[in-house]
């Protein structure tokens, strides 16, 4: 594919135009990393927009961030940070995160998967004490199905419960897929390690 000079126009002043690099790898976030310099400002006021003359390919993963910000660490940084794809037509539509860290890293994509799922079922990769009901059934030493995904239950009382979810490696191992653990494949995984 051939690089070629695009106009990108319709961001508005208050925002800065990047290139994208993988800041952390282990939680996928993608930051800034050289700026690209404005081009031009066209309008006024309120309707004061960058004009942004880029050579680089469609495809190519930009960010934006906030006039003023920079999010080149590793540390979140709320709306004003997003990702974008340069479209063939000079758009910047945006793409989630973890898509662009995928990219950027394929080898990693697996791990972050892991932990993506892990933080949807409600679950740390470090081990946390839960309230449950009297009669929970939960027992100590235990891999479990948790809102989607395993957990391990390292202690259990009559009324709590110490979990967290497993570690990477810990699944690999065991020979858990890094999918949902209401999936035929992760149902099937367990039928085969647990009997169940």
């Amino acid at each position: 594919m051939a690089r070629c000079g695009m106009l990108i126009s319709r961001l508005s002043a208050d925002s800065w135009l990047w290139t994208a690099r993988l800041a952390d790898p282990a939680t996928g976030h993608v930051a800034n990393d050289r700026p690209i310099r404005a081009a031009r400002w066209e309008g006024a006021g309120l309707a004061l927009v960058g004009v942004y003359e880029l050579d680089a390919e469609p495809g190519t993963l930009l960010v934006t961030t906030r006039a003023g910000m920079s999010s080149q660490g590793a540390g979140l940084w709320g709306g004003g940070h997003v990702v974008h794809r340069l479209g063939a037509d000079g758009s910047l539509p945006a793409i989630p995160t973890h898509v662009a860290a995928d990219e950027l890293d394929p080898a990693g994509a697996e791990a972050r998967l892991h932990r993506r799922l892990a933080h949807a079922a409600g679950l740390s990769l470090d081990v946390v004490r839960m309230r449950m009901r009297e009669g929970h059934g939960y027992e100590a030493g235990t891999v479990v199905e948790w809102g989607g995904y395993w957990a391990i239950i390292e202690r259990a009382t009559a009324r709590q419960v110490w979990a967290r979810a497993p570690a990477y490696d810990e699944m690999t191992e065991a020979g858990l897929p890094v999918v949902r653990s209401d999936t035929p494949e992760a149902q099937a995984a367990a039928a085969r390690i647990w009997g169940r």
